[in-house]
């Protein structure tokens, strides 16, 4: 796996290192979740939050070496996926994280253990879509307001009470988005382009996308 560079190691720590501290910090939330009904949800939840503050580093490394853009934002021939935003396709653009994050860790990153319906790939040759459990925002911005803006989230959401299906969503300040219960119950998982991942309740999606500095957001639904 590639090292940080000295700009972009976190309070001195590598990426490698910043791996297994989050990884362990998440494996201990779980243990020690107190044993209610809910456990096992919140567990998940943790999990769930963790792999997106994974899977957000390794786009800061990639931004590291394209100049502060996502693969999303750079041509094919410069080494980017951006073509690959009106396909419908996702796992082109988490594909060029496997260079960041290597072996079955990289797999196992994009699936949240709440989401059922998906699986863990297991090699590049069979890695589609249905090995990935959240969202890219195409307009995400390293340079404006990254900590508002953002990257990557749940992807089980719903426009103006519908389920959205896999596909490209044009999500403007005037739709009524939210999250459906398939995943987590009464909210969803984010990740911003700062390096940090949050929980939202399903009533406040709406404000992250008006908080965003375009009109309309890109998001790549797997």
């Amino acid at each position: 796996m590639k090292s940080l560079s000295t700009k972009a190691k976190i309070n001195g720590l590598t990426l490698i290192e910043l791996l297994v501290v989050i990884a362990i910090i998440a494996i201990l939330a779980a243990i020690l979740l107190p044993a209610t009904t809910g456990w096992p949800r919140r567990a998940y939840r943790v999990v769930c939050m963790s792999n997106l503050k994974q899977i957000d580093l390794g786009f800061l490394m990639y931004a590291e070496d394209y100049g502060k853009t996502y693969p999303f934002q750079v041509s094919a021939e410069q080494g980017g996926t951006k073509e690959f935003i009106f396909t419908s396709h996702v796992f082109p653009h988490f594909e060029k994280l496997h260079k960041y994050i290597q072996g079955q860790q990289f797999y196992n990153l994009l699936i949240c253990p709440s989401d059922k319906t998906r699986k863990a790939g297991t090699n590049a040759e069979a890695f589609t879509d249905l090995n990935i459990c959240y969202f890219l925002n195409a307009d995400c911005s390293l340079t404006n307001s990254p900590s508002q803006s953002l990257l990557a989230g749940d992807r089980n959401l719903e426009s103006n009470g519908q389920p959205v299906n896999p596909s490209l969503l044009n999500a403007t300040t005037n739709m009524n988005l939210t999250w459906s219960q398939e995943i987590h119950l009464k909210g969803g998982n984010l990740a911003f382009a700062d390096g940090h991942a949050e929980w939202n309740k399903a009533d406040g999606f709406n404000s992250i996308i008006q908080q965003q500095s375009v009109s309309t957001n890109r998001l790549c639904i797997p």
